[in-house]
């Protein structure tokens, strides 16, 4: 490995500190990212798919189901007044919302809408005004502390490879690192084969990749009404991370039995996937016609959620605007910071009313891997307990000298001390003796890897490839930047 001169690393290391306070977005509560974690695949002890969150890992009884609204397409300007950190903040405080949709129009779409000046136009004919409501809508999530879906939305996702790969990968290297970001790749496929979907969809995922192992979510032909299709066929995703997606409007669709042509109705396909393994996310589902028009059927409704309830499905309702249409949930005389709710907003609302109020920051002790490795390093991340607080001569630097390790012909290398704590990296793990710290891993790119509170002993690190990190410590008023060497 290339050696780097004192001076070349301090350089870089001051110019690395710079980027990572430039780019960090930090949030203003505690909401359920802080308690759940990554959002990432997994099965219950029934071999049944569920999502679970990186804080308590994939176990019964730490499934994860978060609900909230979907913006609608950003091509109207009663639908894009919501996408602003203002909108965002007041469904957060008004609704309880837990996640948020960004449903970006993706094509040539130009519906005459004007927004501040603005002609609203797809991303196909305007990508940086697009990616700029993107861009507001996810900031706004992360200060929020919830969950936010980056949603290419689009019928035709596998005639746009190239646009969705270059989006995706400015999106994924941007916020990847935030636990905060879900990646729906594909909105809804119309009569389409799942080849097709999934040729374009393996593409996209290895793009993401390269930057982030957050949720994918992938939809399935005829609207996202079959997510059964993907059974035995899965799309490849290194991550193992990717959730198939189920779309159903109350009013035109059934939770259960089969059609009078003899199809199966979209609740038991999606009953289907969930019982062979695969992970479900309904990232959209309306409470009248699948139209946007008509009256929410309050039976049929309520029969839809207690399917969504059963299987621990998250959710995001259509559509956080004022359109004139029966599914959307404000009134024409709301505002993004005032909002008066429609009859479906009403309906909504309720659902939503059971949410928490509240949520703890999850306990280092307890499993948690709030970076950006929560398949790979889950429950590995967090070593607090047991034999990990080690305070022999092996693990601490007592005077500044720098001891050898024996055996592994590590450096231990001083990093900070105070009356309150010291911190030392040596074989391949940092070793805190006194105030427990926050510990932060980056690439040399800047992409957090890790974040860990309350870390008190030894940290291993050995999960990581051997190569170069940047390992920040924070507490206790000091804020440290150190490059390590994983060996």
């Amino acid at each position: 490995m290339k050696s780097l001169s004192v001076s070349t690393l301090l350089a870089s290391l001051a110019l690395y500190a710079t980027f990572a306070a430039a780019q960090d977005i930090t949030p203003t509560r505690v909401g359920p990212v802080s308690q759940y974690g990554q959002l990432m695949t997994g099965k219950n002890s029934q071999g049944q798919g569920r999502i679970y969150g990186s804080c308590q890992g994939v176990k019964d009884g730490a499934e994860v189901q978060v609900r909230g609204m979907s913006l609608y397409w950003s091509l109207m300007p009663q639908a894009v007044e919501f996408w602003s950190e203002e909108g965002i903040s007041t469904m957060v405080n008004d609704m309880k919302i837990q996640i948020v949709r960004a449903a970006m129009a993706t094509g040539n779409e130009d519906w005459k809408g004007e927004w501040n000046g603005i002609q609203l136009k797809g991303y196909a004919s305007d990508s940086e005004h697009q990616k700029q409501f993107v861009k507001t809508v996810v900031e706004a999530a992360i200060k929020n502390d919830i969950y936010v879906i980056i949603d290419w939305h689009s019928h035709e996702a596998h005639k746009q490879t190239d646009a969705a790969k270059n989006f995706f990968k400015e999106m994924a290297e941007t916020y990847g690192k935030y636990d905060n970001v879900i990646f729906e790749v594909y909105n809804e496929p119309q009569q389409i084969p799942w080849s097709d979907v999934k040729n374009y969809a393996n593409q996209v995922i290895e793009v993401i990749r390269q930057y982030s192992d957050n949720l994918v979510l992938v939809g399935n032909p005829s609207w996202d009404q079959n997510p059964s299709d993907a059974i035995g066929n899965e799309v490849s995703d290194s991550k193992k991370n990717t959730a198939y997606t189920l779309h159903y409007y109350a009013n035109s669709h059934n939770w259960e039995g089969t059609y009078s042509w003899g199809g199966e109705s979209e609740g038991v396909k999606g009953e289907k996937a969930i019982k062979a393994g695969l992970s479900v996310f309904i990232s959209e589902w309306g409470t009248a016609d699948a139209s946007g028009a008509g009256n929410p059927d309050q039976g049929r409704n309520q029969s839809w959620q207690e399917y969504v309830n059963k299987y621990q499905l998250s959710w995001a309702n259509w559509s956080a605007s004022k359109i004139s249409e029966g599914t959307a949930a404000f009134e024409g005389s709301s505002t993004k910071t005032s909002l008066q709710y429609t009859t479906s907003g009403n309906l909504v609302k309720g659902y939503l009313s059971t949410n928490p109020a509240s949520y703890t920051k999850c306990a280092a002790n307890g499993g948690n891997n709030e970076g950006n490795n929560g398949n790979e390093n889950q429950g590995n991340n967090n070593q607090n307990g047991g034999n990990n607080n080690q305070n022999g001569n092996n693990n601490q630097n007592n005077g500044g000298n720098n001891n050898q390790n024996q055996g592994n012909n590590n450096t231990a290398i001083f990093m900070q001390t105070n009356l309150n704590f010291n911190v030392t990296f040596s074989g391949n793990a940092l070793h805190i003796a006194g105030t427990p710290m926050t510990v932060e891993i980056f690439s040399t790119k800047g992409d957090k890897l890790m974040a860990i509170d309350n870390v008190s002993g030894t940290l291993s690190l050995a999960k990581l490839p051997a190569g170069m990190y940047v390992a920040k410590v924070r507490g206790n008023g000091t804020n440290m930047v150190r490059a390590i060497q994983i060996k």
